[in-house]
């Protein structure tokens, strides 16, 4: 594959699984939050915590962490800053 085709293309069809793997983690983290059978009961206990207080406890530095990855992920589907990318041929001047 040559450059100028990736470049024709956007980033999500350029890098597919990188954007599958984006969605999946955003997916993940918001059905853990939104699905309330999973952490809406009083047992088991952890202390005098129920376990809804300690799934938040792990879970909302978990998130976090996913969030982190994604954002890194997504920063990787960015062009790289430079000249390249600064012109589009436009402003090129020929002789």
């Amino acid at each position: 594959m040559t450059q100028a085709s990736v470049k024709s293309r956007g980033p999500i069809a350029a890098h597919p699984v990188t954007s599958a793997v984006i969605a999946i983690l955003v997916i993940a983290a918001i059905f853990f939050s939104l699905y309330v059978p999973l952490y809406a009961r009083a047992t088991p206990k952890v202390g005098d915590f129920p376990f809804f207080y300690f799934y938040l406890l792990i879970y909302m530095p978990v998130v976090g962490i996913v969030l982190w990855i994604v954002i890194t992920l997504q920063k990787r589907l960015e062009p790289p800053p430079g000249p390249a990318a600064a012109s589009d041929g436009a402003g090129e001047v020929t002789k």
